[in-house]
């Protein structure tokens, strides 16, 4: 079978099935299209106008989640637990990932500092419930890899940024097992391969172009202030 992903270059979620891919060791081309002008075969073939898309042949799967589940069933190496509790659960916390990148995107886009704050505050709270049922082993469920590793790594590498710009985020008091957690998922050499010294360059780009109160901590003249809000 011939695997391409349709993906826009900065989009965590994107970034969950090529990391669920890297794990696996699964061979597939990716193909980067610009989503502020998409081109008419993208639109033709994708039901939401969004990406990630998994090409399968002639088959189109669409929706990060169940992509990375695909790629799980159909190649070795399996990512998620044999236990049907223990997968069900699994696929509660991804879930519960997804809506924590959402929380990562608004904090690159809130143009006020209360605003900023504020969902920060949200996604720290987020984070005490991670805290209390994550592993104190290498990773989620202990010492394996799951789906769940997947779906948080994006997360942390973006919030992992914005901690160059303003360390707000992360704190060893409140949550030292989401922080080693974080580093064993960021320090691997999978990950690092993905995520590049130029794709941090691409993503502080973004955060400029969508002007919120995170920008100012960047380097004006390294910026068009006059562009548009970038897409997620």
């Amino acid at each position: 079978m011939k695997l391409k992903l349709i993906s826009f270059e900065l989009c965590p979620f994107v970034k969950k099935a090529e990391i669920a891919a890297k794990y696996k060791n699964i061979y597939h081309e990716t193909e980067y299209i610009d989503l502020a002008n998409p081109p008419g075969w993208f639109m033709r073939i994708s039901p939401l106008k969004k990406v990630p898309l998994l090409l399968v042949d002639h088959h189109v799967i669409f929706e990060s989640s169940v992509i990375c589940e695909y790629l799980d069933e159909a190649y070795p190496n399996k990512l998620h637990p044999k236990n049907f509790i223990l997968r069900a659960k699994n696929r509660s916390w991804i879930e519960f990932a997804d809506n924590c990148l959402w929380d990562s995107f608004f904090l690159t886009v809130k143009e006020t500092k209360k605003d900023f704050y504020q969902v920060r505050y949200d996604l720290l709270i987020k984070f005490d419930q991670i805290e209390s049922v994550i592993s104190q082993e290498s990773f989620f469920n202990g010492d394996k890899r799951s789906l769940v590793d997947v779906s948080f790594t994006p997360l942390f590498q973006i919030l992992e940024y914005i901690e160059e710009l303003n360390p707000v985020i992360f704190s060893n008091k409140r949550h030292p097992k989401i922080l080693k957690w974080k580093s064993r998922l960021l320090e691997s050499t999978e990950i690092q391969e993905i995520y590049s010294a130029e794709l941090k360059a691409l993503y502080f780009e973004q955060i400029w172009k969508r002007q919120g109160y995170l920008s100012r901590f960047l380097e004006n003249k390294k910026y068009d202030a006059h562009v548009s809000k970038g897409i997620y």
